[in-house]
């Protein structure tokens, strides 16, 4: 019992209390401060390549139009892994396309993925239908 009625001194408890403030404090400081930036920084690169992206589809549909594959359905679509890098997969729709050879299909993606953006974050795969 004595040592009881020691723990619960003024000083022990004074210390004891100031420890547990202290590991709740540090405690709600570093849950606050760490905080994932990975959603500001997915967005911050979406605001960067959507232009590039744009003109990117603009000059596919053009040259299409151009090469008698008028009214094609062209779709870009991308996929980020978990250092930002994009793989960016582009779908291109016309009825023409399906009576192509396999080498003037090979050739037509080629120069598709060509007219794509350098950057070294990002791998461009066409899809012919």
């Amino acid at each position: 019992m004595k040592r009881v009625g020691r723990i619960f001194r003024s000083e022990y408890l004074f210390l004891g209390l100031l420890t547990v403030i202290l590991i709740l404090g540090a405690f709600f400081l570093f849950s606050i401060t760490v905080k994932g930036n990975r959603s500001d920084d997915n967005r911050i690169w979406n605001e960067y390549y959507a232009p590039v992206e744009s003109e990117y589809v603009s000059q596919v549909r053009g040259y299409l139009n151009d090469n008698g594959y008028v009214n094609s359905g062209v779709t870009l679509t991308h996929t980020t892994d978990e250092n930002l890098n994009r793989v960016y997969t582009l779908r291109v729709h016309n009825r023409r396309l399906s009576g192509c050879s396999g080498e003037r299909r090979e050739e037509l993606s080629e120069v598709l993925r060509s007219m794509g953006f350098e950057d070294d974050r990002c791998v461009i795969c066409v899809e012919l239908s």
